[in-house]
């Protein structure tokens, strides 16, 4: 890995004249990474790090990651206190806050003990499924505890999530928005008064379906849905730019691992002149910082 010294002060305009990013150039494996210190520390809503929580989060600190939340499908899954006790006790390199599943190996079928479980988590998910049983979506978020949802059929499921959040009201975040139509839900959702959050990943509002063949879950939008997914960040529509980092052994094959691109692409964003570094700096720290405070 071969790091260039090319690091330079950003032009800043009156209204973000406080935030003067350090960029430079990182080459590794091949691939160029814009690197950049951005003056905070990020906190990143959505990571994986399988069953070695040490690399991982030495690789998070590495690329300027302050927290990071990582989800439930470990092995053994995070569906108990014991397991997640035990996943407590791992050395770890930043802030690495445990997610618990939602249901029993994220299965779908029964709650996980919710009581004995929340003082040890942020929040819970069933990331890579999602649980279609309303009535236990219901029960949770009754709870009033910080629920992340996967939605698969995207659409689909963010109104029947939002209908069940209307009825019982609590805590519910939304993960990896990628598509226009769900965006249209979370617009009419917002506009009704609904308090709710919502996440995207870079690779949501870099690469569409029609020129990139890459595997991830949702699968990649068209090139409206990238448009749409800039503007819904842009609008505030969207809350928080999360990574969804995803190394190896991936179960169902789908996923990106790179802390770098999170950051370079997401900064990309400022480049385009789609955000202001105010606005960025929301996305990576203020609004996440807003949904894990207790």
């Amino acid at each position: 890995m071969l790091m260039l010294d090319v690091s330079y002060n950003h032009k800043s305009t009156e209204r973000n004249k406080k935030m003067k990013p350090l960029m430079g150039f990182i080459f590794c494996c091949g691939t160029m990474f814009l690197m950049i210190d951005l003056g905070y520390k990020i906190i990143d809503l959505h990571a994986h790090f399988r069953d070695n929580i040490p690399f991982h989060t030495r690789l998070a600190k590495e690329a300027g990651i302050g927290t990071t939340l990582y989800m439930p499908n470990t092995k053994a899954c995070l569906d108990n206190i014991k397991e997640i006790k035990k996943s407590l006790r791992i050395k770890r390199h930043i802030r690495a806050i445990p997610i618990s599943a939602i249901t029993i190996g994220r299965k779908g079928r029964k709650l996980v003990n919710v009581n004995t479980i929340k003082p040890n988590v942020i929040g819970f998910s069933d990331d890579g499924n999602c649980l279609t049983n309303l009535k236990l979506l219901a029960e949770i978020l009754k709870k009033n505890v910080l629920i992340m949802a996967h939605l698969e059929p995207e659409t689909e499921m963010a109104k029947k999530y939002l209908k069940v959040l209307s009825k019982v009201g609590g805590k519910l975040h939304l993960q990896h928005i990628s598509k226009t139509s769900t965006i249209n839900v979370i617009k009419r959702a917002k506009r009704f008064g609904l308090k709710f959050t919502s996440e995207t990943c870079p690779h949501y509002f870099t690469y569409s379906s029609e020129i990139e063949d890459k595997p991830v879950n949702p699968p990649l939008g068209t090139l409206k849905d990238v448009k749409a997914v800039k503007e819904a960040l842009k609008d505030g529509i969207i809350d928080c730019i999360a990574s969804d980092y995803a190394p190896i052994p991936r179960p169902k094959g789908t996923g990106f691992a790179s802390f770098e691109s999170f950051i370079s692409l997401s900064y990309g964003l400022v480049l385009q002149k789609v955000l202001t570094h105010k606005q960025l700096k929301a996305k990576f720290h203020d609004n996440p910082l807003k949904i894990i405070r207790p």
